[in-house]
């Protein structure tokens, strides 16, 4: 009698990228929240604080360039203090923040102080001083930028869009570009609607109310990420090296 050899059908398992999108589908609209705040708050610092940028560090490294040699409009103390302020806030996560803390948590964490040092800001600004909002919304964006790297959501950052952009339209290798190439875009889309809506209120009301602003919203989405965390478990955040 000749044998057969019989398949054993196996369980199905469920996709790698499967697993990873819907670990990224839990972070993805409070990186959204972040990132339309993060527009919010460099157009109110570029518009009300000295034309300096408290998210944008390329952008405050030309103006300490043109500072350096005289160019009128560029001021030689607010970049620096941008700068300290933002090294401070990354600095801030990676020693206070340990690595087996999962993503709702760290961002949760991360919105929370965003909160307290947007309404700091806007208390400091109304004693006539500007060195200190630019120093507190920095550092509030250099946490932000550690932790959404600390994430590392594909595709997603909530201010350097000069990758993202280059991403966008340069990666078309890869067999998943497509939902990266969609988080990207949202990201690009929703930070321009963050500097249009700061800008706005800029321009109609107190900039002071724009950063109070941010802190509702953010203290929304601290109370949402943490809230989540507490009746759910979550995976471990993807290390990144030197953050």
């Amino acid at each position: 009698m000749s044998s057969q050899a019989y398949d054993v059908p196996r369980p199905a398992t469920r996709p790698a990228a499967s697993v990873e999108d819907a670990g990224t589908g839990r972070v993805l609209v409070p990186l959204l929240v972040l990132t339309l705040l993060s527009g919010v708050i460099d157009a109110v610092s570029l518009l009300g604080l000295g034309h300096v940028f408290v998210a944008n560090m390329t952008g405050n490294l030309v103006l300490a360039g043109l500072a350096l040699v005289g160019s009128p409009g560029a001021s030689l103390s607010g970049a620096p203090v941008a700068l300290g302020g933002f090294l401070a806030g990354t600095l801030l996560v990676r020693a206070v923040a340990p690595h087996h803390v999962g993503p709702r948590t760290l961002l949760g964490l991360c919105a929370a102080l965003e909160t307290a040092l947007s309404v700091g800001a806007a208390t400091a600004w109304s004693y006539d001083s500007t060195t200190l909002p630019i120093l507190l919304c920095a550092v509030a964006l250099g946490a932000q930028n550690a932790a959404v790297r600390r994430v590392g959501v594909p595709g997603m950052t909530t201010t350097v869009m000069t990758s993202t952009l280059t991403g966008l339209f340069a990666d078309r290798a890869e067999g998943r570009v497509a939902a990266t190439s969609r988080r990207q875009a949202l990201s690009v889309l929703t930070l321009v609607a963050g500097a249009a809506l700061g800008a706005v209120v800029v321009r109609e009301s107190d900039p002071r109310w724009a950063l109070l602003g941010v802190a509702v919203l953010a203290a929304v989405a601290a109370v949402a990420l943490l809230v989540w965390q507490g009746s759910h478990r979550e995976e471990n955040p993807r290390r990144v090296p030197g953050v």
